[in-house]
């Protein structure tokens, strides 16, 4: 629910409802209590309960800024993550760019597969929630069985490929960082 929330109404729109929802709720609470309990209206005890609403007010501002903080840098690690895992994608490209002809082409279609793979089913996945570890496994294991397939010959090719293999490895790494941090947001905001 919520991930359709966000996903559907701009930050602008959820804020309005959100906070015109709360005030409208507060406002007809209080009037509520007020034709209910008039007695309370002039009572004595008014200037406790502002103090009490002070202190819950400022405890609501202190877990809201941290919440707010936490979220924060949990987006920037995910952008440092998928950052990382497309530069060594685009790093293993380039190792292969020494490789023949033929292995280059099934190297480089390996990876654009998995690009693709990522970008139009996992991430869409990912935006409504569901689990999405499997949603390239596929290509995952293409892009290993599209390395292991060539053998290298001679110390300059060898060079590459071991650049590449290690590239590739770092890539696995951080599509498991990001599948693992997808986990992490899940448990706190299930689909709905």
């Amino acid at each position: 629910m919520i991930l359709w929330l966000l996903n559907t109404f701009s930050t602008f729109t959820l804020g309005v409802l959100l906070v015109g929802g709360f005030v409208a709720l507060a406002v007809g609470g209080s009037l509520a209590a007020r034709r209910r309990f008039p007695h309370l209206a002039g009572g004595e005890h008014n200037e406790m309960v502002g103090v009490a609403l002070g202190m819950f007010g400022a405890i609501y501002g202190i877990i809201l800024a941290f919440v707010v903080v936490t979220l924060w840098t949990q987006l920037e690690n995910t952008q440092t993550v998928v950052a990382t895992e497309a530069t060594d994608l685009a790093l293993v490209v380039r190792s292969a760019e020494s490789f023949p002809p033929a292995e280059r082409v099934r190297v480089e279609r390996a990876v654009g597969d998995y690009v693709h793979a990522v970008v139009e089913v996992q991430w869409p996945m990912m935006r409504d929630g569901r689990p999405s570890y499997d949603a390239t496994a596929e290509q995952t294991h293409g892009l290993y069985q599209a390395l292991q397939a060539y053998e290298p010959s001679g110390a300059r090719s060898e060079t590459f490929y071991e650049e590449a293999v290690g590239r590739l490895n770092d890539v696995a790494a951080q599509r498991r960082a990001r599948i693992t941090k997808e986990a992490a947001l899940a448990q706190f905001w299930p689909a709905g």
